[in-house]
C-alpha cells in the first residue's frame, strides 16, 4: 500500500513537473522573432551610433566579430540580451561566450547599452538578417 501511494505521489510530481520543464527548455532555444519596424529604426540608430560596424556585419560576412544575419535564429532572445547586458559576465560563466573569444580572439566590449537600446538592436538586427540561400 505504501509502495502504491509512493508511485501515485510520485507520478503527480512528475506530471505537473513536466510542462514546467519543458517550457524551460523551450525558452532557452531560439524562437522566431519577428521585428518591430518602429524599434528597428531606433536600433539603426544605436548601431550607427555605438559603430557596431566596426566589428560586424549583417549579412556581409565576418570581420573582426561574427556577421549577425539571423543571429536571433541561432541564439536565444534571452542570451543575447544578456551578453549585449554584459559581455564580461558571460565571458566568465558562459561556453558559448567563450567558444566565441576563442574563435574570434577580441572580446565584445560591454557598451552599457540600456534594457531599450537591447531591444532596439535586436529588432534591427532582425530586420536587416535575411533567410540563408539553400
Amino acid at each position: 500500500m505504501k509502495s502504491e501511494a509512493f508511485l501515485t505521489v510520485t507520478l503527480a510530481l512528475l506530471l505537473t513537473a513536466a510542462p514546467a520543464m519543458a517550457q524551460q527548455k523551450q525558452s532557452a532555444e531560439p524562437t522566431t522573432f519577428v521585428a518591430d519596424k518602429a524599434l528597428a529604426g531606433t536600433g539603426k540608430k544605436v548601431w550607427a551610433a555605438r559603430a557596431c560596424t566596426g566589428c560586424h556585419t549583417i549579412g556581409k560576412g565576418r570581420l573582426i566579430g561574427p556577421d549577425l544575419n539571423g543571429v536571433l535564429q541561432r541564439r536565444p532572445i534571452a542570451w543575447l540580451k544578456q551578453w549585449l547586458h554584459d559581455p564580461e559576465a558571460m565571458l566568465a560563466s558562459d561556453s558559448v561566450a567563450m567558444s566565441l573569444l576563442d574563435e574570434y580572439k577580441i572580446r565584445m566590449p560591454n557598451l552599457n547599452l540600456s534594457a531599450a537600446e537591447i531591444e532596439a538592436l535586436l529588432n534591427y538586427v532582425a530586420s536587416e538578417s535575411k533567410p540563408k540561400k539553400k
